[in-house]
């Protein structure tokens, strides 16, 4: 399964770039829309690494309905994404 997750970052990447550009420039969205919605101003842009945890909740949430082999690889993938970034943050603190 691990060479399936690697190949699915590998090949996604290349369609929608660099995972973690991709994931902030999703936090950059996703907090504006939040800051209207609720008419407030957040300190931040939502974390790379909290994007990917939601990712996987939403990924859980497909899987809860029905199987497929690619909920489960992209859950990995997101999951391996905030391991590698959340650490990295908590080491500059």
């Amino acid at each position: 399964m691990a060479n399936k997750v690697n190949a699915t970052i590998k090949e996604r990447g290349k369609v929608y770039g660099h995972p973690e550009r991709s994931h902030e420039n999703i936090a950059l969205g996703w907090t504006g829309l939040i800051q209207q919605h609720y008419g407030i101003k957040l300190d931040h842009t939502i974390p790379s690494w909290l994007v990917s945890l939601m990712m996987v909740s939403f990924k859980a949430q497909r899987s809860a309905r029905v199987y497929k082999e690619d909920n489960f690889i992209d859950m990995k993938a997101y999951t391996k994404f905030t391991e590698q970034w959340q650490k990295r943050q908590n080491n500059k603190l």
